[in-house]
């Protein structure tokens, strides 16, 4: 049933209150607002506070479709509903998704602390300056690297699942080691506690059910990031690297948007999924590498430059990929050269499996150096893909000589860019 199409019909608004970490502190105000409350819709642990009020009580739990439901019919009753939810009901809670299913003149919304200011001002840092991650109920690992990466302090929210100690041992495996964390726990109860501890430390502890990361960044990254970084910076077998030009044009003609999923097929040292999650602050970068010392090269390079939005797969295409979440975009920079005619079928199949797993509306860009290459991956988007295009890359590089500068060629590289048919997303 569409609540929306009901909004006439309500007789009461529905107020959400957000009462923060001390449950039973709450101005008189909201205190005899709630007494009045016909139905009360809150978690177990908050529901356990209010034991005098003698209202109907709905459990807010997922799945929030029958909740919602309910709550819809009981306003439209005239009868007085009450959200009550810990933190704020607009950061990362149910405010906005009531006033979007119920409309915004029928819900009052009530703001409170969020454990995260909470946390903050035991710390004495300003907290507009944590970016915050929700593990609660959902996978985010994608959105927690990307801000580990870009932030000094980064508050999480954990659940059953995400606890502090999953949450250090997904670091440690992603290279993420240069950070603290703080763990409060049981913010407003009467045995609160919090405290800095390693992520080796917190992978053998437990911890409160109710409690709040912060990851303080201890050192900054060795190599500061930019598009089209020098080849130096990187560790790589010589010569096997996307130099810095053709780097910089790939990224461009890759067209990513800011919560892609990347696939770098053929990563190398993992230069350019490495630099291309500068442009994925929501996106997901996964560098694919079948050799066992350029995966680690990788690793390595992720540690140096805090990329840590970029997730090695090291294994054998086309097989590892088809435990991978489906792209929106492919940079295809390995595994296409020319060889004998065994080599080229593998190749080729190596393009076609990730270009059926590439989603509708999605792009590739392949990169190659021998035309023959270049024209075969040309015919394949010919034929399955549009918008074709072919760009050539050649850079030159002054290089001095008899007091002036002489202008050193590099090899020519070519970009084979092509869009799936479609539309990503819904």
């Amino acid at each position: 049933m569409n609540t929306r199409n009901r909004a006439d019909c309500f007789f009461q608004p529905i107020h959400v209150f957000g009462l923060g970490q001390n449950l039973a502190d709450l101005p008189p105000a909201w205190q005899r607002l709630i007494q009045t409350a016909e139905v009360i819709v809150a978690a177990e642990r908050i529901q356990a506070v209010f034991p005098e009020l003698h209202a109907e009580r709905m459990l807010l739990q997922a799945p929030l479709e029958p909740i919602l439901e309910r709550l819809a019919q009981a306003a439209a009753q005239g009868r007085r509903v009450m959200v009550l939810v810990g933190g704020d009901p607009c950061f990362y809670g149910i405010g906005p998704l009531l006033a979007r299913r119920l409309g915004r003149e029928h819900v009052v919304l009530h703001p409170g602390p969020t454990m995260v200011q909470a946390a903050a001002a035991l710390l004495g840092i300003a907290w507009q300056d944590v970016a915050v991650v929700s593990l609660h109920g959902r996978d985010a690992d994608a959105t927690l690297f990307s801000r580990l990466a870009r932030y000094a302090w980064v508050a999480v929210y954990t659940d059953d699942n995400n606890t502090p100690s999953a949450v250090a041992r997904h670091m440690l495996e992603r290279g993420a080691r240069d950070f603290a964390m703080w763990v409060f726990e049981d913010l407003g109860l009467p045995g609160q506690h919090h405290g800095k501890i390693s992520l080796e430390q917190a992978c053998e502890q437990s911890f409160s059910r109710l409690n709040l990361i912060l990851l303080e960044r201890l050192r900054e990254p060795e190599i500061r990031l930019s598009l089209g970084l020098d080849d130096q910076a990187y560790v790589h077998e010589q010569g096997l690297i996307t130099k810095r030009m053709t780097r910089a044009a790939a990224v461009a003609a890759l067209r990513l948007e800011p919560a892609d999923v990347f696939w770098d097929l053929g990563a190398g040292c993992g230069s350019v999924g490495i630099e291309a999650g500068l442009l994925l602050p929501g996106g997901h970068v996964l560098a694919v590498e079948r050799d066992v010392r350029r995966a680690a090269m990788i690793r390595d390079n992720i540690r140096r430059t805090h990329a840590f939005w970029v997730q090695v797969v090291q294994g054998v295409m086309p097989d590892c990929l088809a435990l991978l979440p489906e792209p929106d975009r492919i940079f295809l920079g390995g595994g296409l050269g020319g060889g004998s005619i065994d080599e080229q079928a593998d190749s080729d199949h190596v393009l076609k499996t990730a270009w059926n797993r590439l989603k509708p509306g999605g792009r590739l860009v392949a990169s190659t150096v021998l035309l023959q290459s270049m024209h075969r991956v040309k015919t394949f988007l010919e034929h399955h893909g549009r918008d074709l295009e072919v760009i050539q890359v050649q850079a030159s590089h002054g290089i001095a000589l008899a007091r002036d500068l002489r202008l050193c060629a590099g090899n020519p590289v070519f970009l084979v860019c092509g869009n799936k048919a479609g539309q990503t997303g819904p």
